[in-house]
Formats: structure tokens, sequence, C-alpha cells
């Protein structure tokens, strides 16, 4: 499982038998961990980045997000995995907005993907947020891989809202 997300709401969609065998890399970091801290930034060194590093001052570029990777060995487990065999993407909660755009090109655009199975936001009856998704994650695609990416979605009738997390009242 790869959680974009700080906090352990992982344990919340898989049951702890299921949680002792999987493996979770939490690539952004964990909260309140020394040995796996938060990652902040922005991951998207395609379109303005070079423009920002021949700058030449590193506090102008300090806060992308591959800086963060080398902190810890999570991004090389993941790309081990990526390489090790053939997968499955589920997306749960995440925006899949740009501010991922290297890591997430990575994933979709690996040959070893499979599927991209949407789990969408349920709005109300008539309203989800699951085209709107699926624009978000058109932007890892690069413009010759769109035909992949209409292949690789797996389509809205096939797909799940997201179960509602409960609240701590």
């Amino acid at each position: 499982v790869l959680n974009f997300n700080y906090t352990n709401m992982v344990d919340f969609y898989f049951n702890s038998e299921m949680n002792e065998r999987i493996t979770i890399i939490n690539i952004h970091g964990k909260l309140n961990s020394d040995s796996n801290p938060i990652i902040f930034g922005y991951g998207d060194e395609q379109d303005r980045y070079e423009v920002i590093e021949k700058l030449n001052k590193n506090e102008f570029i300090k806060h992308i997000k591959s800086f963060g990777y080398f902190k810890t060995k999570n991004y090389r487990l993941l790309t081990s995995f990526l390489d090790s065999a053939r997968y499955e993407v589920a997306i749960m909660g995440h925006s899949c907005g740009i501010s991922d755009r290297i890591l997430l090109n990575h994933i979709f655009q690996n040959d070893r993907c499979r599927s991209i199975q949407l789990f969408y936001y349920k709005i109300d009856e008539h309203k989800n947020d699951f085209i709107e998704k699926t624009m978000d994650i058109s932007r890892h695609f690069s413009s010759n891989a769109k035909g992949t990416m209409r292949k690789l979605i797996v389509p809205f009738s096939e797909s799940k809202p997201l179960l509602d997390y409960p609240q701590n009242n």
C-alpha cells in the first residue's frame, strides 16, 4: 500500500490481519515519526522547475519533494515494487493533483501498471467527483500516452464510492 496520508487512515480500510500481510509505504512520512519525517512540498519538476533551478538558489527548491524523498528509503521501496511485477492502482482519497506529478506519472505510465481504480467521493445521489478525478489523473500522462490512460482507468460503472470515515465525537 502506498500511503500519501500522514496518519493511520489505512487501518480504517484494512483489518489487523491484513495489515500484518501487507507492506505499507508512507511515502510522505508519518506524524510524530523521527525515522519517517513528514515531507511537505511540491513534486512537479516539469514545466517551470528548470527556470527556478537555473537561478542557482537552493532556498527556492528546498521544498521540492524529491529532496525529502532522500531522507528515507520509501521511494526506493516504491520503485523496487514498481519494477518487480504487474500491479493495479486503487486510488482512495488522493486528489491526484500535480503536486505529486512526477511520482504519479512514474506509477501510472509504468508498463507494469494494469489498471487504475478510482474510489470516488459521493457528494449526493446525483453528484460525485469521479470525472474530476479522471481529469486530474490525465495530467499525469504525457500527450502520447492518453490512449494508455483510457485503457487503464476503470470505468465509473465498475467503480465504488469511498466509505464514510467515522468521525470522533
